[in-house]
């Protein structure tokens, strides 16, 4: 199993609406062959946001992250991370 983390920061005033969107895209994220889960972390006292995807393989993760779905505004440049997860519980 893969995991794809996404870090960035939302503006203060931005983090309901980088949930309102994440929450959207769940859906359409479970259709996906090989999804295997999601979280979305974040920290309202610094406005932090961090997204999991977990994937059986790591071909079947998305290529890249669709900046489109969050207005650019809400968060800075996020930092694209893939793991191998070795150990689940």
């Amino acid at each position: 199993m893969f995991a794809r983390v996404i870090t960035a920061q939302a503006e203060p005033h931005g983090l309901d609406g980088v949930i309102e969107v994440f929450g959207q895209q769940l859906p359409g994220a479970r259709q996906q062959p090989g999804f295997n889960g999601f979280f979305l972390l974040t920290d309202a006292e610094t406005g932090k946001v961090i997204i999991i995807s977990l994937w059986q393989t790591r071909e079947q993760m998305p290529a890249g992250i669709r900046h489109q779905a969050v207005p650019v505004t809400w968060l800075t440049p996020p930092d694209l991370e893939t793991y191998e997860v070795t150990l689940h519980g």
